[in-house]
Formats: structure tokens, C-alpha cells, sequence
């Protein structure tokens, strides 16, 4: 069964739409996302590339991973809500800020990533996807 689920800013200027791929949903505790999120991590969501849709009106911040590949974020410039990200590395995929989904709730992360770099105070939010 195919899952559309739709999203977008706070202020309502930038819409998403697309499917969820059969894959974690996670939190992410690289340095890029806690300096994009001003948080410890950030919550994603996976999304098929092939039919993701946003409308226009979105930012784009490129920057290079530590793959050493580009990555992408996006974000409404009028509001500042970060919406998307994704990378060279991923290429089939687009990964989306649990936050800016219509419903939240679908959200149900399964592991933590970069957790090397989590930062003290975050540790409680690491998922520790090892334990049985």
C-alpha cells in the first residue's frame, strides 16, 4: 500500500506532498542538523523522490556532508521552518522534517544516526536501535 502524506510551512507559503518509502524513520544528531534545527537533532520522514512535490516559494541551503557529498535543505525564507533534506548520497529519496508533516503523529521514529555527535544534554533522545 502506497502512503501519500502532505506537509508544509508555518506560515503556509511552502506545501509538500509525497509518498513514504519503506524505510526508518529516524533522528538524525549530525552537526548540520543540530545547527539547522537549533536543536540537538532533527526528526525525519522518507519520501520517494520520484513523486515529491513542493510547491515554489522554497529556500535551498547546499552545503557538503560528511560522505563529503552535497546535501540540500530547504525552508520557507518568509518563516524560517526547515522542510526537507537530502543528498547526492541518497539520490532516490528526500528525507522531511517530522515537524512540517500535516499530521505529526504518522511519525514513529526507529533509530538515531550520527549519534557520535549527539550532544550531552540530547542523549535521552538517542534511540538505541541495537537493543533487542
Amino acid at each position: 500500500m502506497t502512503e501519500r502524506v502532505t506537509g508544509g510551512c508555518k506560515c503556509g507559503k511552502v506545501r509538500l506532498e509525497g509518498t513514504l518509502l519503506d524505510a526508518p524513520m529516524f533522528r538524525c544528531h549530525c552537526r548540520d542538523c543540530q545547527q539547522l534545527t537549533g536543536g540537538g537533532h532533527s526528526e525525519m520522514v522518507s519520501l520517494a523522490k520520484a513523486d515529491f512535490q513542493m510547491t515554489e516559494g522554497y529556500s535551498t541551503y547546499a552545503m557538503q556532508g560528511r560522505s563529503g557529498r552535497s546535501t540540500f535543505s530547504r525552508f520557507c525564507p518568509t518563516c524560517g521552518a526547515q522542510l526537507t533534506r537530502n543528498s547526492e548520497r541518497m539520490a532516490d529519496r528526500i528525507y522531511v522534517h517530522a515537524g512540517a508533516l500535516d499530521d505529526p503523529t504518522r511519525y514513529a521514529p526507529s533509530r538515531s544516526i550520527y549519534t557520535d555527535a549527539a550532544q550531552p544534554w540530547d542523549r535521552a533522545s538517542v534511540i538505541d536501535d541495537t537493543a533487542d
